[in-house]
């Protein structure tokens, strides 16, 4: 079922380009014999990769672009490290956000913005598609921030580096200018490093009602409430955790509608006075 939500006047559509498949070590403090039901048989916890689609006044655009044509084998090393006697074939497999485009009556050509939260592989694997831009009339937006970390240095092999340098020659790419600031009319960016330098939470305000996108600043609901949780490929944990409490403060405050990167049931959120989760299409409490 396709999950979507009405912010003002947009409409915000959740795209699936498929899954990932992560071990308990994958989230450094997390006790998860305390958190029934989210690992699944195999003991690895599921999240969503793709993007979000924004459809309104201001245009047809992407919030991040899923993973690309992917399928990474589950490492060994890893199964054994964290005591997995079955684990999945595989720890990510994408390639579906085209046809999940199609479902929603989309195509490449109607994209014009892509507003990418961070540069991991899994936020811009449909930039490119066979050497060119497989959405040929869109400018993909990131944070100059992450160049140096994730593209410079990275290895000259890494499907994320080969991909921006693809990106670049290509012309498709601007950066964000530094700070926080108006994109377009009702759509920010807010500059919130901590997992990657450049990361930034995406705000979109229409009718009154206000909805963040942010990205993987959040993957695990828990994080919520407990700072001591982090991420494998947070460069910088106290970083993050600080910008959690912060933004989690204010989008208590202001009811404001959260809509991470790889939170799935539900996949937007908003906050309790008593600090818990409610489905934001029904103010249902979730976990």
């Amino acid at each position: 079922m396709t999950e979507k939500i009405t912010i003002g006047d947009y409409t915000v559509t959740v795209l699936v380009d498929g899954y990932s498949h992560l071990p308990p070590s994958a989230y450094p403090g997390a006790d998860f014999s305390r958190l029934p039901g989210l690992l699944r048989e195999d003991g690895t916890y599921r999240i969503r990769i793709g993007a979000h689609l924004v459809q309104g006044p201001a245009g047809t655009f992407l919030v991040d672009a899923g993973a690309g044509e992917l399928n990474m084998p589950f490492p060994a090393e890893l199964a054994e490290a964290n005591g997995l006697s079955n684990p999945p074939q595989h720890m990510a497999s994408a390639g579906n956000l085209p046809a999940a485009l199609a479902a929603a009556g989309v195509t490449p050509q109607d994209i014009t913005g892509l507003f990418i939260t961070h540069l991991h592989l899994d936020h811009i694997g449909w930039l490119m598609k066979d050497g060119a831009p497989y959405f040929p009339h869109a400018t993909a937006y990131y944070g100059a921030e992450d160049w140096a970390l994730l593209v410079d240095a990275a290895a000259e092999d890494d499907p994320a580096r080969m991909l921006m340098h693809q990106a670049n020659e290509a012309g498709i790419l601007r950066a964000y200018e530094p700070g926080d600031h108006e994109l377009l009319p009702g759509l920010s960016v807010l500059h919130v490093p901590g997992h990657t330098p450049g990361h930034v939470v995406i705000a979109l305000e229409s009718g009154g009602q206000k909805m963040w996108f942010t990205g993987d600043l959040i993957e695990l609901p828990s994080q919520l409430t407990d700072r001591r949780i982090h991420f494998m490929t947070d460069v910088d944990r106290e970083l993050a955790a600080d910008a959690r409490d912060r933004l989690f403060a204010q989008a208590k405050k202001e009811q404001i509608v959260i809509a991470a990167a790889h939170l799935t049931n539900p996949s937007f959120r908003r906050i309790t006075d008593n600090d818990t989760w409610t489905d934001a299409t029904t103010d249902v409490v979730t976990a």
